[in-house]
């Protein structure tokens, strides 16, 4: 992260490999011109001290372009260029008889090989070789000196290169990263298919081979397609919802339990689904509570239950036609449970002999 924009690693570490090497030509840039304001008093002191402080204005703004992201936009190269020829023509126009630019050229070499590629930043350095040659040329400062321009094509060659292979790395990288990730991908869902499979053979089959056994009794195939059903039910559920937790799927255990346990029949609707959280946990226990004390102290046969969230509220009712009379409908250490929730339960009567329990809480 580059003043709250988010880059690839790799773009990262090539921007602060520009801004570091700006940083390095600017502090020689000061140093040179510091030295020739003491060692050259006789020359123009307002334009060394200018281009010193239009150097420090020039960093400032390649640092606010790494920071933006534009810093390899071409508007901005060209502009930094310009600045670039500008400073190296100070020592010359200053009458100091040398150039004081220090290593600010060759950093903008660097903002070059990172704005385009090594074909660009060959051109552009060959451009600058020439033109310095020139400069040194007709400034008398001999051919040894000229000939040393051609530093900067090496320079922008080199940078250039370098930061072409690292990139060319990168795409290769996250090439090599997309297909790992497609193939994991892949796996998954056979992995998936797998389970599916088993789970079919596992349960299906087996019931169907048990129900064929059971054909004689028509309670036992009942109950047996019964739990075939809920078993199924709680498969699909597993694999359609999006939360690790499922408040859907927990109901539809604990629905098994009590058809397993007491061999009576849970009707169940269950309206959206939600992550499990302490509020949805104690629902959970209570709604398990209040079914089983109604078959096993009512002596319902039969329980219809409807759950429903919306928004924070989620609400679940449990109707039961009663035989014995009217059994408490949630023990005590649950109902405190709920109180702590900030959840309620609510018995009336429903049409019918029957009963219905309402619990709410707000998540």
């Amino acid at each position: 992260m580059l003043g709250g924009m988010a880059l690839r690693p790799l773009d990262a570490t090539l921007v602060r490999v520009v801004l570091l090497m700006r940083a390095l030509g600017w502090v020689w840039l000061m140093v040179l011109g510091v030295v020739t304001l003491v060692t050259k008093p006789d020359g123009q002191a307002q334009l060394v001290i200018g281009s010193m402080v239009v150097a420090t204005a020039g960093t400032f703004m390649t640092i606010v372009a790494g920071r933006r992201g534009f810093l390899a936009n071409p508007v901005y190269v060209g502009a930094d260029g310009l600045l670039t020829i500008a400073l190296a023509l100070v020592g010359p126009l200053a009458d100091v008889g040398d150039f004081i630019a220090g290593g600010y050229p060759a950093s903008w070499l660097f903002i070059v090989a990172y704005a385009s590629n090594t074909t660009v930043a060959a051109i552009v350095g060959a451009g600058a070789a020439a033109l310095f040659a020139a400069m040194h040329v007709v400034l008398g400062l001999g051919a040894t000196r000229a000939y040393g321009s051609i530093q900067f094509l090496v320079i922008a060659v080199v940078v250039g290169w370098g930061f072409d292979a690292l990139r060319r790395q990168e795409r290769l990288r996250l090439v090599a990263q997309e297909e790992l990730s497609n193939e994991q991908a892949r796996a998954a869902r056979l992995e998936e298919r797998s389970q599916i499979a088993v789970r079919l053979h596992d349960s299906v089959l087996q019931t169907l081979k048990l129900i064929r056994s059971s054909s004689d009794d028509a309670s036992e195939v009942r109950y047996l397609a019964r739990a075939q059903e809920r078993d199924l039910r709680r498969t699909i559920s597993d694999y359609e919802s999006p939360f690790e937790q499922s408040f859907r799927a927990r109901l539809l255990d604990i629905q098994g339990d009590i058809e397993e346990m007491y061999r009576v029949e849970v009707d169940q609707v269950i309206k959206d689904d939600a992550e499990m959280d302490e509020q949805l946990e104690v629902l959970v226990a209570v709604t398990r509570d209040v079914m089983s004390l109604a078959v096993s102290e009512d002596g319902a046969r039969k329980i219809d239950l409807f759950t429903e969230t919306s928004g924070p509220l989620t609400r679940t009712n449990i109707r039961t036609a009663p035989t014995d009379g009217a059994a408490t409908a949630v023990s005590d250490h649950l109902a405190a449970r709920l109180d702590e929730v900030g959840g309620t339960v609510s018995v009336r009567d429903a049409p019918g002999p029957s009963r219905e329990v309402v619990v709410t809480v707000t998540r």
